[in-house]
């Protein structure tokens, strides 16, 4: 967990405002056109986040500033990642980090400081997820944020993360969908079934032999490969070989996702 997210769940002074109860339910789906966009729109915001955050490090003392976490807002290469801190019992920006189809952002001390809704909504969602998140697997992981394409509420994305460089996460990670003023969880959905970890060695190995060798990811919660799948695929630029439920075999590369055999042992023509 980074330490904005930490932050924000430990922020006190406006959790009195903020309730949630949900179990963990049966996986939503979506259509494979709408995994693959979620996952693309999540690794473009993953890696502008962590370019922001950095800078945001370097140039502002991040204690001082009573800094408590961040939302984000626009279009993935648009992309304005909103660093807040506590006042008066809601929230106001100190800084923003201003993206422009660059991975390089602008530091923008904003002339209106307010929270907007939305942006409001999200912080709510974000902190909720992270205090779920604190007691999954080893507690490392990232938060991203979209808005929900069946529903219009705010999901929130907590991405397993490995203290370990040559180690990856396929397991641990979770989607939590909450209304639109994020103030309800609305689910709790594990996207694995375990925190299994891999190495890239694996991973590498399986890209290398079409998925024959080497490491192939079971999804045995769905027909289809996950979000997560997409993102992983992208943010160690390796093809994942995922098996689903229904026994397929996918391989999810560049954004994409295609079935490459249709039943176990066989290959796709």
């Amino acid at each position: 967990m980074s330490k904005f997210t930490r932050l924000l769940a430990g922020l006190c002074g406006v959790a009195s405002l903020w309730t949630a109860q949900a179990g963990e339910a049966g996986l939503h789906s979506y259509a494979p056109a709408t995994i693959e966009q979620i996952g693309r729109s999540l690794y473009e915001q993953d890696r502008r986040v962590a370019i922001a955050s950095e800078l945001v490090h370097d140039n502002f003392d991040v204690e001082a500033e009573h800094m408590i976490g961040y939302v984000t807002t626009g279009e993935p290469k648009q992309l304005v990642v909103r660093y807040l801190q506590p006042a008066d019992n809601t929230l106001k920006v100190v800084v923003d980090a201003v993206f422009d189809d660059l991975l390089l952002p602008a530091l923008v001390q904003p002339k209106d400081a307010s929270v907007s809704p939305s942006e409001m909504a999200q912080a709510h969602a974000r902190r909720l997820a992270a205090e779920d998140l604190a007691s999954r697997c080893d507690g490392r992981y990232n938060t991203l944020a979209v808005t929900d394409p069946d529903g219009g509420g705010v999901v929130i994305y907590g991405i397993a993360a490995s203290a370990d460089p040559a180690k990856v996460m396929i397991g641990g990670h979770v989607r939590f969908r909450f209304s639109a003023d994020g103030r309800s969880l609305r689910a709790v959905e594990p996207l694995s079934t375990s925190c299994a970890v891999t190495t890239r060695e694996a991973l590498g190995k399986a890209a290398a032999s079409d998925g024959r060798e080497g490491q192939a990811i079971r999804n045995v919660l769905s027909d289809t490969p996950l979000e997560s799948h997409v993102l992983l695929s992208l943010l160690y630029d390796v093809p994942l070989y995922v098996v689903t439920a229904d026994l397929k075999m996918w391989k999810v590369s560049q954004g994409t996702m295609k079935v490459v055999r249709e039943q176990p042992g066989e290959d796709r023509k």
